[in-house]
């Protein structure tokens, strides 16, 4: 999928997204991995279903606080 898609299945907006590439960070942690060909970014979808599942997951606001 390409970047604006991708930022869109994470929930993030595609310039975080494109400034996360150049950090190497996005929320904290290593950015998820992508492909560049020539100027286009795409993303697998599974490697960012991977790379989502490293959060916990919670199921109220207060257990974020943990």
């Amino acid at each position: 999928m390409n970047s604006k898609e991708a930022a869109a299945s994470l929930g993030y907006a595609e310039k975080t997204l494109r400034e996360s590439r150049v950090t190497g960070k996005l929320a904290g942690v290593t950015t998820p991995p992508y492909i560049k060909r020539g100027q286009r970014i795409l993303y697998d979808g599974n490697d960012l279903l991977e790379w989502s599942s490293q959060f916990r997951k919670i199921t109220n606001t207060a257990q974020s606080s943990i």
